[in-house]
């Protein structure tokens, strides 16, 4: 009997012992599963740029634009299609004022009509067209572009603040030490009090800036969020980014760049070609006007009504046919014409006063970012240099404090020095990036995703 008793609860505990295993790995051993319409928390920068793509207004709004000048396009070619219009009624009057099926209340027509020849205006309206077509495009590109640009802002951003959020960690525990090592020198009477209060009043220091440095973080994390259309609090993590060595383009070669690919340039192309269309147009208006046209109707209730067959004499007699030649000479109008034409050289001028504007800021913007890439290409190499001497003189003050040779403020101006130094470092590297992005903007290239890697 206490043999099967002890055989049972031993088969009791290796049933419990295989639902706790069991237990175990479901918990542990299960891939993470995200909750619906979440994202994973860690994001490259290419994939910033694609969340935030996929989710700005912006983008949405210039996609409209260039749909809608799409449809002005195919309204201006339907100049040179025919229009065919069905039409029917049924009258009572007078005389037929008693409901009937028949020919006599009822109307059915089907009719056609045709310009195949305007002067010129038909053309001259769908090469407009088209010229706004290419303007919403390169709009589209540039709002595209200026979203990537300011994804990349504040990613850099992020990962700067990151940096300085570990810095200030680290510089908090340096402070701590100073003070439980000025404490500790202070009780052998190797230092005097005043070095535990100068201590003590730098790691409060130290954790106000922690402090700072912990909202800046949380700031930046919410501009990111918020670009990429996620939820503010999101907890969202980012890679860091890799500084290559500086490549950089002679500054001729990336300006003729520049004024062949920047999209607002090639909008203000585009804005010129259509402002140069509606001159010929306002110019056509003024001259002599031939128009050709031509039409076709069928009184088609003859057949719906008076079962008539469907043949080639019933329908010669119930169709005709019409073609006209108009020439038309504008004599008076008020000089409506005429100021239209003087309104669409203003406009052009204006166009290409503007476009001229617009190469002057784009050489600018150029040259601005070719020496601000060159600046913080150098910067890199001079703050990595500021550090390793900031730590040399760290390290030497330090052990002089050590030694009873140096007061503490010796050691505290070496830290700020050091951690000075750090800061400028991170900053340069940071800034290096963002540089590289906005020269790429410069020329206008910062457009798809391969540009970012």
């Amino acid at each position: 009997m206490r043999k099967n008793l002890s055989k049972i609860n031993l088969k009791l505990r290796l049933k419990y012992i295989f639902l706790f295993f069991a237990f175990f790995m479901i918990i542990f051993a299960s891939p993470v599963q995200y909750e619906e319409g979440t994202l994973p928390g860690s994001f490259s920068i290419e994939k910033c740029v694609e969340i935030a793509l996929e989710n700005s207004p912006l983008i949405l709004i210039a996609e409209g634009s260039v749909r809608k000048s799409e449809l002005d396009v195919g309204d201006a070619r339907a100049g040179y299609l025919p229009d065919i219009n069905l039409s029917g009624g049924y009258y009572l009057n007078e005389t037929y004022n008693t409901l009937s099926w028949n020919s006599n209340h009822y109307d059915l027509a089907l009719s056609a009509s045709m310009k195949p020849f305007s002067s010129g205006r038909t053309y001259l309206d769908i090469e407009r067209s088209d010229a706004n077509l290419m303007s919403s495009r390169e709009g589209y590109r540039l709002t595209r572009m200026n979203l990537i640009m300011e994804v990349i802002r504040r990613y850099y951003n992020l990962l700067m603040t990151s940096q300085m959020l570990d810095l200030r960690k680290g510089t908090l525990e340096q402070k701590e030490y100073q003070l439980e090592f000025s404490k500790a020198q202070f009780e052998l009477g190797m230092v005097p009090r005043a070095d535990t209060l100068k201590a003590r009043a730098a790691l409060e220091g130290a954790r106000v800036n922690l402090h700072e440095a912990n909202g800046e973080l949380l700031i930046g994390t919410a501009e990111l969020n918020e670009i990429m259309g996620l939820d503010l609090d999101f907890p969202i993590s980012i890679e860091d980014v890799e500084v290559k060595e500086p490549n950089i383009p002679e500054f001729d070669s990336v300006l003729t760049l520049a004024y062949s690919n920047r999209p607002d340039i090639k909008q203000q192309e585009s804005s010129i070609s259509a402002s140069k269309y509606n001159m010929m147009i306002a110019w056509l208006n003024r001259l002599p006007t031939l128009t050709l046209s031509g039409g076709y109707s069928l009184n088609a209730e003859r057949f719906a009504f008076e079962d008539l067959p469907l043949n080639r004499i019933n329908w010669d007699d119930n169709s005709d046919w019409s073609v006209g030649m108009v020439l038309s000479f504008p004599i008076f109008d008020g000089g409506v014409k005429s100021r239209a034409i003087r309104k669409a050289n203003i406009d052009l001028n204006n166009v290409r006063l503007g476009y001229e504007n617009l190469k002057r800021q784009a050489k600018l913007e150029v040259k601005s970012a070719h020496i601000n890439l060159e600046n913080t290409s150098k910067k890199i190499e001079l703050t990595e240099r500021q550090v390793v001497s900031a730590q040399e003189s760290y390290e030497v003050a330090l052990g002089r404090y050590k030694n009873g040779l140096a007061p503490i403020t010796e050691v505290m101006d070496a830290e700020v020095a050091l951690t000075q130094g750090k800061v400028n470092f991170i900053n340069s590297k940071y800034d290096f990036l963002e540089a590289e992005a906005l020269l790429k903007r410069a020329i206008g290239v910062l457009y798809d995703k391969e540009e970012l890697e």
